[in-house]
């Protein structure tokens, strides 16, 4: 048993400890790497993170080790930075002035949006293609369901009005359908 095995265990029966000492292990790695991704801003990356904090304690309990502790907390940061950058981008115009201060400061993050880190760019870019893949690789009964719930991100009674079936069948073929995807990726997601 590794030791983030370990502390995840200890964390989920109660250790707040055990859980301090999972995020400071991770914590700086996944800064890192959200930087770029946030825009630069190490202000906006801190309040990112304390959010991806705050989720992962609070889903703690549905960890189920498929990936590292690190990539969880990664993958859960990370929605959370294109989140606040939607958020910023819907709130800002490309129309404002960028001769000024802030005008420069949001053209900067426009431009570091797209500069993330190489190694990050890899392996994201690698994930993607497998996930791909195994998406594509899903039998055509399963596939839109996991489309439109997962990447879409429509609701179950959106996805059963669009496909035209119940919602308890987009349920059962959305839980079908992500077991289906978590086997043909867990060798991927445990490789060192």
């Amino acid at each position: 048993m590794s030791d983030d095995t370990y502390l995840i265990e200890a964390a989920k029966q109660g250790d707040n400890e055990a859980f301090d000492r999972l995020w400071a292990r991770h914590r700086d790695k996944v800064f890192r790497s959200l930087l770029r991704a946030c825009g630069g801003n190490p202000d906006t990356t801190h309040d990112v993170l304390q959010d991806a904090l705050l989720n992962a304690f609070k889903a703690l309990q549905q960890f189920r080790g498929d990936a590292n502790f690190a990539t969880w907390l990664y993958t859960i940061a990370r929605r959370l930075c294109i989140r606040a950058r939607r958020d910023l981008d819907r709130f800002y115009s490309l129309d404002d002035p960028l001769n000024t201060e802030e005008g420069q400061a949001i053209l900067r993050q426009l431009i570091d949006q797209h500069a993330q880190d190489p190694e990050a760019l890899v392996i994201e870019n690698d994930l993607r293609e497998r996930v791909q893949q195994a998406v594509a690789e899903l039998p055509d009964s399963l596939r839109p369901v996991l489309v439109l719930r997962d990447i879409e991100e429509l609701s179950t009674e959106e996805t059963a009005q669009r496909l035209g079936i119940t919602q308890a069948a987009v349920k059962a073929r959305l839980h079908r359908a992500r077991e289906l995807l978590r086997q043909k990726l867990e060798a991927y997601l445990h490789e060192p």
